[in-house]
């Protein structure tokens, strides 16, 4: 029944993709030069006003550049991960660089920052980066020990996560299921498709430079016991850094560009503190807004329109406001937290997934995404299968 959708979304643009290895040579030669830029101007320019002004013409090509290297026609995975690495993240973080804020401005003080930096522009990471500098050999073994152990739970989640993926889509293709549990399925495979994604994009940067160890992305958000807890700590933990940086952290701080001790977790929970309610949750809407207008953007692109009913921009808007209401119900409502956690994870879960039904997998399937990006990943599994 989706293939009407599919025949709009495959008849909608697209004027040939770059290969897979002139598309890697270019974002690392890009990514590498980026980096001297960011460094340069650390030494030259100012946090502030001057440095952002500077940072826009690369931030506005970096918003019309994916659909140019990708045509939406032959892969459309391909084309939803250009979108997020360099129009939405890449931008966000020459955005918080440009206020001394981000994971830029802690690796620039690095030994050696150009390649740490060019990994972080372009690669999905989180960083907490040691202090491991030091020409000690027993260090550094200890380092490359530990480096190695890291790359094989990566390796391992990611290999977890693309049999999960593999599973759903099966699933999915295979029976006759009623809309509620296929969409349910869809967000599992939504969360191996992005998981999997940015573990083995872990596993590159772990392996490339070994001197930071990475937050994992996803901190098993099916446990949820609230939504706060599902957007803040358990999903995409990267994006939602990244949201916090140059959303929710400077109008809590009443000010873009970041305090001294803006790093400092006790620092940012007593600002937060002071901030009183009605700040936290300006902060809060906005940055979920922020979400859906990213969201957007990536549906744009992979599209050639808004989704129906600017439903994405809706979905991640309308979340702000669910947490808002569960913060000041859960607050005043003992009996809810002295609830089994089983039954507040099911809760939890039952409320995103209905939210998402009405808001989120509505417009993807009018748009023939779903069956886009079933088809993709059938094809991107043959070719390997064929190798």
């Amino acid at each position: 029944h989706h293939s009407g959708a599919l025949f709009m979304f495959t008849t909608s643009g697209g004027g040939g993709s770059m290969s897979p290895l002139v598309l890697v040579c270019t974002i690392t030669i890009y990514a590498l030069v980026l980096s001297q830029c960011c460094i340069v101007l650390n030494v030259y320019v100012r946090p502030g006003l001057l440095r952002l002004l500077l940072m826009i013409p690369l931030i506005l090509l970096h918003l019309t550049l994916p659909p140019v290297m990708v045509d939406r026609n032959e892969n459309v995975i391909t084309l939803a991960i250009m979108s997020a690495l360099i129009s939405w993240w890449c931008s966000f973080k020459l955005i918080a660089f440009a206020w001394d804020r981000g994971a830029i401005t802690q690796a620039i003080r690095l030994k050696y920052p150009t390649i740490a930096i060019a990994m972080l522009l372009v690669l999905p990471v989180t960083p907490v980066f040691q202090q491991r500098d030091v020409e000690d050999t027993r260090s550094k073994n200890s380092q490359k020990t530990s480096s190695q152990a890291t790359v094989t739970s990566y390796a391992w989640r990611f290999i977890t996560k693309v049999a999960l993926l593999l599973a759903t889509v099966h699933a999915i293709t295979a029976y006759q299921l009623p809309d509620i549990v296929a969409h349910f399925l869809m967000a599992w495979g939504l969360y191996a498709l992005l998981g999997g994604l940015m573990d083995g994009l872990s596993c590159v940067c772990l392996l490339v430079d070994g001197r930071v160890k990475l937050v994992p992305h996803f901190d098993q958000p099916y446990l949820s016991e609230s939504l706060e807890i599902f957007w803040a700590k358990r999903w995409n933990r990267f994006a939602a850094g990244q949201l916090r940086s140059i959303v929710f952290d400077p109008l809590i701080d009443n000010c873009a560009v970041a305090p001294p001790d803006a790093n400092d977790r006790v620092a940012r929970f007593r600002r937060r503190q002071r901030a009183g309610l009605f700040r936290v949750a300006v902060a809060t809407i906005c940055t979920f807004a922020m979400s859906g207008i990213m969201h957007e953007l990536v549906f744009y692109h992979l599209t050639g329109a808004i989704s129906s009913g600017a439903g994405w921009f809706l979905f991640f808007s309308l979340n702000g406001v669910l947490v808002l209401v569960e913060r000041a119900m859960w607050s005043r409502t003992a009996w809810y937290t002295n609830l089994p956690s089983y039954v507040r994870v099911a809760f939890t879960l039952a409320l995103e997934v209905y939210v998402a039904e009405l808001f989120f997998f509505k417009p993807v399937i009018q748009a023939g995404l779903d069956v886009a990006v079933i088809e993709s990943v059938k094809e991107t599994t043959a070719s390997f299968v064929l190798v």
